[in-house]
């Protein structure tokens, strides 16, 4: 899922409404009927702006999407179609 921005306050002075990009927290909220498993295996969030704080391991969204079974792409890391 795309993840290019983590919520709405993400760069400051800028309406988040202009960007036609759905916010992580908001995803995370449509998919919350989902079982755990099911998230690990088919759920990540990739495509991530340089303003997302998702990039830094060890900040709160990155915890808070980890610890909700949700998976977040890192550098370098390819899929198979």
């Amino acid at each position: 899922m795309d993840a290019s921005f983590y919520k709405g306050d993400e760069i400051p002075g800028r309406d988040m409404a202009e960007m036609p990009h759905p916010f992580v927290v908001e995803s995370m909220a449509l998919f919350d009927c989902c079982q755990q498993k099911r998230k690990q295996k088919g759920f990540g969030f990739f495509h991530l702006n340089h303003t997302n704080p998702l990039l830094i391991e060890g900040s709160d969204a990155y915890r808070n999407v980890r610890e909700q079974g949700y998976n977040v792409a890192r550098e370098g890391v390819r899929l198979p179609l």
